[in-house]
């Protein structure tokens, strides 16, 4: 009977009886190489693949966070773009008005609206002709402005997180931009069951008064407006048309006569979005909102 052994180079020829001791020492061998893990090695090899998991965990974690905060950030500026373009066009279509023998108007102004201790001017509203726009190509119009003509953008009253643009399509009442109950007109306007309001986004940031470093009252959306007109009012009433200081105010691009000026008014807006849309179930005021900023010009000639 032959066997080969692995620790000898050659075959060699044994009787069973010979191979006996031999072979029990292979066998052994063996079964000590063919044995499971021990319970120290188990519990090793456990919490080494623990860590791991937690290690991939974490990985994925934070991955998925900065995929959702960099989906909120062009979310937000998909948004703000949109709402920028719209209050853009329609800005630029702003009508003229001239009534009674008074200067042109344009119709654009700010409201302001109470918090706390403070007005802030975060309604902007614009004689545009409505929704579609368009009041521009009839140029100067010797009438008022009409309430179902003017669209105004601002917080929604009843949720200060959306930006909207509200309509008043069944009110044919006039309204002078230049009245002391303007400013009223247009608080009550945008409170009022007539109303028609154009969600554009629902990221509006707010935020709180603090009163000694503690947040106290309503809550506001960080929305600002503001206009500049050049030459501005004061200008333009303490000189006279043909005059050498007339002729020196700052008109844009230089165009003036002896009776008329191009001149424009500008709308400046800061706007602040947060990265993430409120809904039901959250009230998001984070620190990290996103401010964006622009401006849209319109330009006209004045005659006074």
């Amino acid at each position: 009977m032959y066997h080969y052994h692995p620790d000898q180079r050659e075959m060699k020829t044994h009787r069973a009886s010979d191979c006996h001791s031999d072979c029990v020492r292979c066998c052994a061998g063996t079964a000590l190489r063919a044995r499971g893990f021990t319970l120290v090695e188990l519990l090793m090899a456990m919490s080494i693949s623990a860590i791991l998991v937690m290690a991939l965990a974490g990985i994925v974690t934070a991955t998925q966070s900065a995929w959702r905060h960099t989906q909120g950030i062009e979310d937000s500026q998909a948004e703000i773009n949109a709402s920028f373009d719209r209050m853009r066009m329609m800005i630029s279509q702003a009508g003229i008005y001239q009534v009674n023998g008074q200067a042109p108007e344009v119709g654009l102004a700010v409201v302001t609206r109470a918090w706390n201790y403070i007005d802030v001017p975060d309604i902007l509203v614009v004689w545009s002709g409505g929704r579609n726009g368009g009041i521009s190509q009839n140029g100067t119009l010797n009438r008022l402005p009409r309430m179902n003509e003017i669209l105004i953008y601002t917080s929604d009253p009843a949720d200060a997180h959306q930006f909207v643009e509200i309509a008043l399509p069944d009110s044919s009442a006039e309204i002078d931009f230049n009245s002391s109950a303007f400013d009223n007109t247009i608080r009550t306007a945008i409170q009022s069951s007539q109303a028609e309001k154009a969600l554009l986004s629902k990221r509006l940031k707010n935020s709180q008064y603090l009163l000694s470093g503690s947040p106290w009252g309503p809550t506001a959306s960080n929305l600002i407006f503001t206009i500049t007109r050049t030459p501005d009012d004061a200008s333009l009433q303490a000189t006279t048309p043909g005059t050498s200081d007339w002729m020196n105010l700052p008109w844009p691009q230089g165009t003036v006569s002896a009776t008329s000026g191009l001149r424009q008014v500008t709308v400046n807006y800061e706007i602040q979005f947060e990265t993430a849309e409120q809904n039901t179930l959250t009230d998001i005021n984070s620190e990290t909102a996103l401010p964006f900023f622009g401006s849209s010009s319109r330009l006209y000639a004045y005659t006074p």
